[in-house]
């Protein structure tokens, strides 16, 4: 027994040295591994949030931005009032763009979209069908009666033959221009073009011309901003719908029809009719024609 004494605690002490060796548990590479992957996903998911802010989209917006209630920009080139300016801003709200607004001459302004310089064209346009055949439109966003107007003290006059034979202005490139000269043969009227709708109105209210074929729009912001009383003739041109306008190809059309999805909904939620009741002093969402 005393000559096994000595082997008994040396297999005791090595037993006991295993038991305190305190092995890894089998889960300790699995919860490294765990932790690493954790750390590149986030990693990852970081960078795809920093690449996503890299790549929002930026829509260049073409607009005269002259005068309001349509568009008006300031001369630090960021300041935007206007029906087009509220509903841009609410479509980039929406949407997350980026959108930048362009000042172009009037006159120019289709040939930037034309170039591909801008990706629309936005300054309440109606709807021509010239327009209509070389671009493409968004769905409306309001509806513009064109009319003829004369001074207050005219208030007799409501036909157009009543103008035979007279002066009647209008604004360069408003789908009015389109329907008086079309007329003028008929009436005998003598067009006269301007512009800008500005000098037209102040020459009428100067009694300089007979009558101003315009947009009702336009009579509504006149009477109201600049103390001018008119008389629209009850005879009217015709109307027409106010919209967007995108290149004639897959490009133009893959962002109308994104714009046409935000466009739905304001009209829907009652977005639109705010905005352009609050400029127009009259919802004319009412006159879009279908």
């Amino acid at each position: 027994m005393k000559k096994m004494l000595p082997i008994l605690l040396t297999m005791t002490a090595v037993l006991l040295a295993g038991c305190n060796s305190n092995p890894a548990p089998a889960n300790a590479s699995s919860a490294a591994e765990s932790t690493e992957a954790a750390a590149v996903t986030t990693a990852a998911a970081d960078n795809a949030s920093t690449s996503e802010m890299d790549q929002t989209r930026k829509v260049i917006v073409a607009t005269g931005g002259s005068g309001e209630p349509y568009s008006l920009l300031g001369e630090d080139g960021k300041t935007w009032t206007g029906i087009d300016a509220e509903m841009w801003s609410e479509i980039a709200r929406r949407t997350g763009w980026e959108v930048e607004p362009k000042q172009v001459e009037f006159s120019a302004l289709f040939g930037e979209l034309d170039t591909g310089r801008v990706n629309v064209a936005a300054n309440c346009f109606a709807t021509t069908p010239a327009r209509m055949e070389k671009y493409i439109t968004s769905h409306p966003y309001y509806g513009d009666a064109q009319c003829i107007i004369v001074n207050e003290d005219k208030a007799d006059v409501n036909s157009f033959d009543q103008l035979k034979g007279l002066t009647i202005g209008v604004a360069q490139g408003q789908a009015s221009q389109v329907s008086v000269e079309a007329m003028a043969e008929t009436y005998d009227w003598k067009v006269t073009v301007y512009e800008t709708s500005d000098t037209g109105y102040q020459d009428l209210y100067l009694k300089r011309i007979d009558a101003m074929a315009t947009t009702d729009s336009l009579v509504y912001k006149y009477e109201n901003l600049q103390n001018m009383k008119f008389h629209i003739l009850d005879e009217r041109l015709m109307s027409n719908n106010v919209a967007y306008f995108f290149q004639k190809n897959d490009e133009g059309q893959a962002l109308c029809d994104e714009v046409d999805k935000v466009l739905d909904q304001m009209m829907e939620d009652g977005t639109t009719s705010k905005i352009i009741t609050k400029w127009m002093y009259s919802d004319m969402t009412k006159l879009i024609q279908e």
